[in-house]
């Protein structure tokens, strides 16, 4: 009965251990925060078992063996195992969850600038519309295209043509609200979507990042300063605008500004504007 009592004690311990590398690789994938102090917690509470384990099968090493022992050693044996099995799914739970928001930030992002991609803005921007409307508040959108950006391209290259981008870009984000939306629309435009912005707030908007944009002078390489320029055109939400000519408003006043020579914001005509907030 003794090596019977031995072996499930050992065996118990043996599943701890083996619990060990799941809760290291959890601990590993999160970042800071409670979650990783609770399995940081969790991981030294095996670790108390282990010393409780080992203690209890050295207490009863060379003693008579009774049956209520032999009950207790394949308890600590099945929540050896429980513990292994629960450690193991979480671990791979919590790299499915990683797996799956990599996927989702892929396939939401545009991996050359960070912000988003035209193929995440229908649901926001359909979220938007609708609360706009329920709560009678003001959505207005930017439309911003960098000027002559085919020279950029055609001069220096596409690689500095992207590096003038991913500039843009972070000046953009520097500027608005963390409520407002940044979406990468094509190669050198982008839409700033801004809730609770009424017409007046939303051109404003437009000329601080028309002067930032081009006060941001960047550097080249070769040591060259470029500074690039913006077009931007302003609609804010009719009461009868679809998604789609909502967009097309904010386009058509995106190109006025590039018809009266660029670096230049124009508003769209208003059409039955929603309230202002």
């Amino acid at each position: 009965m003794l090596i019977i009592f031995l072996t499930m004690v050992v065996g118990g311990i043996v599943l701890l251990v083996a619990s060990l590398p799941s809760i290291q690789s959890i601990l590993r994938t999160l970042g800071a925060g409670r979650l990783r102090a609770r399995w940081t917690w969790l991981h030294r509470l095996i670790l108390g078992f282990l010393a409780g384990y080992g203690a209890f099968g050295a207490a009863h090493y060379g003693m008579a063996t009774t049956q209520a022992d032999l009950i207790v050693a394949a308890i600590l044996l099945a929540g050896g195992g429980f513990v292994l099995m629960v450690a193991r799914l979480s671990d791979m739970t919590t790299r499915d969850i990683v797996r799956t928001a990599s996927l989702e930030h892929d396939i939401m992002r545009d991996p050359m600038t960070g912000a988003y991609n035209r193929r995440y803005l229908e649901s926001p921007l359909d979220e938007e519309i609708s609360r706009a409307r329920r709560s009678n508040c003001s959505l207005s959108a930017l439309m911003i295209d960098l000027d002559h950006f085919k020279h950029v391209n055609d001069t220096y290259g596409h690689q500095i043509g992207d590096d003038v981008i991913r500039h843009v870009s972070s000046l953009i984000m520097s500027q608005i609200r963390v409520s407002d939306i940044l979406v990468r629309y094509g190669g050198e435009e982008f839409l700033v979507l801004t809730p609770d912005s009424a017409s007046a707030d939303a051109n404003d908007l437009g000329n601080r990042l028309l002067h930032h944009i081009r006060s941001q002078s960047l550097t080249l390489p070769t040591g060259t300063i470029l500074a690039a320029t913006a077009s931007i055109g302003v609609a804010t939400l009719g009461d009868a605008d679809t998604q789609a000519a909502f967009l097309r408003r904010a386009d058509e006043a995106l190109y006025e500004a590039k018809r009266a020579g660029r670096y230049t914001v124009h508003f769209a005509a208003c059409q039955s504007v929603m309230a202002t907030a």
